[in-house]
């Protein structure tokens, strides 16, 4: 069976989230597979100590420190060069991976002759109890060209795909946010076939500051920007996309726009639990917060609505 390369960027996570990721990944089911880690913090003593000590009691471990902060999107494009295997999957430092995931995506996506496959995720707190979970992600390439319009539907922590095209698109751009969002279009638009395997293989933490940062807004215009030049058939300009930003965003409305967001996640959570009364509340309250949230949640329904046409 082929080899895997599993790329992991870590800088700050806790102790007992980067354990996990990584005994995640080391406890595959899956074992021909290296596993390159990239510390972004050459000041965080804690994380050197942990990998390594996981280093040296599995030679599968490939531990490498930046010697400045280089960024998410760097440090992924360097391990992307590292990389041996015929396959790349990605993860992220305070996920957890199933069991079998790269097993079972592995497989999906060889049968199937995809190039790059993503995968259900399950969101969870700080102390892995399920917010909600994803019921289910298009699969149809077709459809994912439609749908990839108004979200991204290849969730990143859960990627595995062909090395050949991660070198082919020289990796991820620098575009703030929107790295992944990015590469996928660049690929749907290189012709390249991308898919989802329609179950759990990962569970995707969420905290409260990522639940409320204030830097959701800039994600949701770089979204925005990117996706109106692929539905015109085109790549878009980082620079281009980096003016409209800076036009369209500031810290009242992306104050109010996270705390939108916050909601949203809420009611999620609510109607994950039955909670109708609730959900409806929570709902009826967004637009009064952040009219511009209003956006995401029509792409929301809309890729809602296009997975289930036929």
């Amino acid at each position: 069976m082929p080899k895997i390369s599993v790329i992991m960027s870590t800088y700050k996570e806790q102790e007992i989230f980067l354990r996990k990721a990584i005994e995640s990944i080391l406890n595959q089911s899956y074992e021909d597979f290296e596993y390159i880690i990239i510390l972004d913090n050459p000041q965080n003593k804690e994380h050197k100590r942990i990998i390594n000590e996981y280093a040296n009691n599995d030679d599968r471990i490939r531990f490498f420190v930046n010697e400045q902060n280089m960024g998410l999107t760097a440090s992924l494009n360097k391990g992307i060069k590292y990389a041996t295997g015929e396959f790349i999957c990605r993860m992220d430092a305070d996920d957890i991976s199933k069991y079998d995931r790269i097993e079972k995506q592995l497989l999906y996506l060889i049968q199937n002759n995809y190039d790059l496959i993503g995968g259900i995720t399950q969101m969870i707190d700080e102390n892995d109890k399920p917010i909600y979970s994803i019921k289910s992600i298009p699969t149809d390439f077709n459809k994912i060209k439609k749908i990839i319009k108004y979200n991204q539907c290849l969730a990143h922590p859960t990627w595995i795909g062909k090395k050949e095209l991660f070198i082919e698109l020289d990796g991820y751009r620098n575009i703030p946010l929107c790295e992944d969002y990015d590469f996928t279009l660049r690929a749907i638009l290189k012709g390249y076939k991308v898919s989802n395997l329609n179950e759990t293989v990962l569970q995707y933490r969420m905290t409260n500051n990522s639940l409320s940062r204030n830097n959701l807004l800039e994600q949701f215009l770089y979204a925005e920007f990117i996706t109106n030049a692929y539905s015109n058939g085109h790549v878009a300009n980082i620079e281009k996309a980096k003016k409209y930003v800076d036009k369209n965003n500031n810290v009242k409305k992306a104050t109010r726009y996270s705390k939108a967001n916050k909601i949203f996640n809420d009611a999620i959570n609510q109607l994950e639990k039955r909670n109708y009364i609730l959900f409806i509340l929570k709902g009826i309250s967004i637009p009064f917060v952040s009219l511009t949230f209003l956006k995401k949640i029509y792409r929301f329904f809309m890729v809602q609505i296009n997975s289930a046409s036929r």
